[in-house]
């Protein structure tokens, strides 16, 4: 629930699903070294957790921490 201090809904931007209704992503996979540590987490919910590891679609890292996602052309 830490996570949920800094984000009450899915990280997505526009998204309004509250955060008990998303993931944990890991923003760098435990498979390619990544820490599975609450640093390197971002709450998603379903749909948009999906997206990022979609590979139709590009996403992006805003200021403030949000993602911003869009379809690749």
């Amino acid at each position: 629930m830490a996570k949920g201090l800094e984000h009450t809904t899915c990280a997505a931007t526009g998204c309004e699903r509250p955060y008990a209704w998303c993931e944990l992503h890991h923003r760098r996979p435990w498979a390619r070294g990544g820490r599975t540590d609450l640093a390197d987490a971002i709450p998603l919910c379903s749909q948009h957790h999906h997206w990022i590891h979609d590979t139709g679609f590009n996403h992006q890292t805003m200021p403030d921490g949000s993602i911003r996602f869009s379809r690749r052309t």
